[in-house]
């Protein structure tokens, strides 16, 4: 039987057997998931235990606000799509796709590519053209959409991911969206540091 060898990767979850095992230090000169950069210094040889507190009481709470307007939303657009949508003009289409367009520039090129990873660096007009862009799309604030993004890469598939694919493919993709938080979510969230991004005057306005 091969050694069971114990490595790091980035913040990545290295499991070692039974027991899970995380780097939460920068301090490797490995790839961060965060920031796409590399650490000047050399990796470690081990990772240290990083013991994920226990929540026996915790049970996944539903937000049914959410549940039922997720559901009543896709029952909808099902429903026009068999109904009415050789009803619906041209123009109508037009504008549909636009404001889908829209949405997505400001989720991928705003929220995901330069405030979460900072992929690049834009002046305040560009910003605030996306943050509107962002603000289409309808995903929360600027900050927690940023902040559970950088969770989400620093503690993959784990209780602080936010969207933990280890609680199956609908949790991932639409579930999450129906529950409240894990409490290793807001947890991990309150330690991340987010002065990046909350000192961006555009970001605070649009997290009032």
């Amino acid at each position: 039987m091969a050694p069971d060898v114990t490595s790091c990767y980035g913040d990545n979850l290295i499991m070692n057997g039974s027991m899970s095992q995380r780097c939460d230090t920068p301090e490797h000169g490995l790839l961060d998931p965060i920031n796409n950069n590399h650490s000047p210094k050399s990796a470690p040889s081990a990772c240290a235990v990083s013991p994920e507190p226990q929540y026996p009481e915790w049970k996944p709470d539903i937000i049914w606000v959410n549940t039922i307007s997720i559901t009543i939303l896709h029952l909808l657009a099902v429903y026009a799509i068999l109904t009415t949508s050789f009803q619906v003009l041209l123009p109508t289409y037009a504008w549909g796709f636009f404001l889908g367009g829209v949405g997505g520039f400001g989720v991928t090129a705003g929220v995901h590519r330069l405030w979460t990873h900072r992929a690049y660096k834009a002046k305040a007009p560009l910003r605030v053209i996306l943050a509107i862009c962002f603000s289409v799309a309808g995903q929360n604030t600027i900050f927690d959409w940023v902040r559970d993004h950088r969770v989400h890469h620093k503690f993959s598939e784990t209780n602080a991911d936010p969207h933990n694919s280890n609680r199956g493919f609908f949790f991932a993709h639409v579930g999450w969206l129906m529950h409240r938080k894990h409490p290793e979510v807001i947890r991990r969230g309150k330690q991340l540091d987010m002065s990046d991004v909350i000192n961006d005057p555009i970001v605070a306005f649009h997290h009032k």
